[in-house]
């Protein structure tokens, strides 16, 4: 208690806390987003890999990566974007230049810019990046 009997905070002890608080949540929610981005990373190379298995098991039955018409397949429900439902943050398509009747590229495209890019995977497994500025190791994993 002061000589006047009051009590409490001086403006200058309840900025310093303010400031503290401000820093800390930013920190913390800088750390979340990446996170969450992180995540949505995992789950874009789970249905590229998925997809990779639908075009394997196509193969083993007809013996081309191609349609029966010999156009490139349209990829089924579920695997044309990831999460598999919900708002898309990565788009699957087969690469239309990469894709013939013996080999395909598969390619999983951020919705919104993410520095590790775009996921490739091939039909000999082959993992890629395409408009990276992570590292590779970043990005698919150890």
């Amino acid at each position: 208690m002061d000589r006047y009997g009051r009590r409490g905070f001086t403006l200058l002890e309840l900025m310093a806390v303010v400031a503290i608080t401000a820093i800390l949540s930013s920190m913390a929610i800088s750390s979340y987003v990446e996170h969450v981005r992180r995540s949505e990373r995992i789950a874009a190379r789970a249905v590229l890999l998925e997809a990779a298995s639908w075009m394997e098991r196509r193969f083993s039955v007809q013996h081309s990566y191609l349609g029966a018409d010999g156009q490139i397949p349209v990829l089924p429900a579920g695997l044309e974007q990831s999460p598999r439902s919900g708002a898309a943050k990565h788009a699957v398509s087969l690469a239309s230049g990469q894709t013939h009747a013996t080999a395909y590229q598969l390619h999983a495209a951020p919705v919104v810019a993410d520095k590790c890019g775009t996921f490739t995977l091939d039909h000999t497994g082959a993992r890629g990046l395409i408009g990276n500025t992570a590292p590779f190791a970043e990005c698919w994993g150890r």
